[in-house]
Parts: structure tokens; C-alpha cells; sequence
């Protein structure tokens, strides 16, 4: 007996035509499926205009899109909807010692879900940087501080989600370095997508992207 709540979760973001899809975290009965099927499409890759190269997660399988995310949630009974999921954080958001302390906690959660879970692959943060979905700067810490080695990213690629750590200042110890740099290099952590670490991620990053000067 499967004892996890019900709800639909992101399965991937897709850059050019869908922006965000969802999916049932769970299987359900044939027959509650068939209620809900009209709003889902079973996506492959030939449904995405560059196949899959501007996709980041799980693209193939039964999906939604986020406009039909209520519809579906009414039909299933699903009380753990989106949109309250939404609110609560709007709402930590609209008191800022709540959203303080919500952004640290979400941090805290993806150092130790990085570092503990990621893998650190050796890598070119230009080749990160071409090929990905989107890239958030928290606070834009990476835009103004990369010049003096200071700054985060968060990358989303079709191979996962990366978090680069900028460690190219002079007093930095480059021998820790996978990811390389026209700065002199940086520290980094991939993860493959998953819901619950992309909303930390947008929880964090108040979802700014990077717009500072070219990054290769």
C-alpha cells in the first residue's frame, strides 16, 4: 500500500514551447486515470522542438500542463493542491523574517542535498552554460561578485541541475575546482531535476536569473 500523499509534481521545465509539465507522483487505478486523461498527453520526444535539448527532467510520460494542473486535481480529489502550495510561499514571502528564514532554510537543504547526493563531474561552465534551460543568480551574487571569486548558480541542463560555487578568487584553493572558468574557476555540484529540489531552488533564488555579462 502506497501511504504517500497524492499530488502532482513538476517533471520537467522545457525552454521553448511548454515551460513547466506536470505529473501524478504516484500510479493511480486504471480507472481514476481514464477521468483525467483527456488533460494529459503521453509526451515523447518528437513532441519538443529541439527533441530534447532545451529540456531539463523527465519530459516522456503522461503529462499536464500547468493550466490543466486544477482540473486534474478537482477530478482526483487532491487536496495538497498547487496553488495552496504556491500560497504558503507567497505568504512566508510577504513577511521578511519569514521569507529570511524560509530562503536560509531552502539553502541549507540544497547544500546538503548537493553535497551529499551530487556529483562533481569535471566540466566547462561555457558548455554548462549553452546548453542549458535556464540559469538562476541568487541575489545577484554571481552577477556582481564573480570578479572578486564570490557568487552562486543555478543551472538547469538537459543532463541536470547544477550548483556552481564561484572559487576564483586569489586565496582560493583551486586544487577543489571541477568546473572551469574564464574567471579562474569554480566548484560544482549536479543533481538529476526533481521536484522538490527545483522549488528550493526557486524558493532561494526568488527565481533571478543570471544577467550579467557573458559567462563564456
Amino acid at each position: 500500500m502506497n501511504d504517500k500523499e497524492l499530488r502532482l509534481e513538476t517533471k520537467c521545465y522545457d525552454a521553448v514551447d511548454y515551460g513547466y509539465l506536470y505529473g501524478l507522483n504516484q500510479k493511480i487505478p486504471d480507472e481514476d486515470f481514464e477521468k483525467v486523461k483527456k488533460y494529459m498527453k503521453d509526451f515523447r520526444r518528437k513532441d519538443f522542438a529541439d527533441g530534447i535539448i532545451k529540456v531539463t527532467g523527465r519530459p516522456e510520460g503522461y503529462r499536464c500542463l500547468e493550466e490543466d494542473v486544477p482540473k486534474v486535481e478537482e477530478i482526483l480529489g487532491i487536496t495538497n493542491t498547487l496553488e495552496k502550495r504556491q500560497n504558503k510561499i507567497k505568504k512566508a514571502f510577504e513577511n521578511p523574517d519569514e521569507k529570511r528564514k524560509l530562503k536560509d532554510q531552502s539553502l541549507n537543504w540544497l547544500i546538503t542535498l548537493f553535497k551529499r547526493g551530487g556529483t562533481r563531474p569535471q566540466q566547462e561552465l561555457s558548455r554548462l552554460v549553452i546548453h542549458s534551460t535556464k540559469i538562476y543568480d541568487p541575489e545577484d551574487g554571481y552577477k556582481n561578485g564573480r570578479k572578486d571569486g564570490d557568487g552562486s548558480l543555478f543551472i538547469y541542463t538537459p543532463h541536470g541541475m547544477w550548483y556552481i560555487i564561484n572559487n576564483s578568487s586569489k586565496s582560493g584553493d583551486k586544487s577543489i575546482n571541477n568546473v572551469e572558468t574564464i574567471d579562474g574557476g569554480a566548484i560544482g555540484y549536479r543533481l538529476m531535476y526533481d521536484d522538490n529540489i527545483d522549488t528550493l531552488i526557486r524558493i532561494y533564488s526568488e527565481e533571478n536569473e543570471y544577467s550579467g555579462d557573458k559567462l563564456y
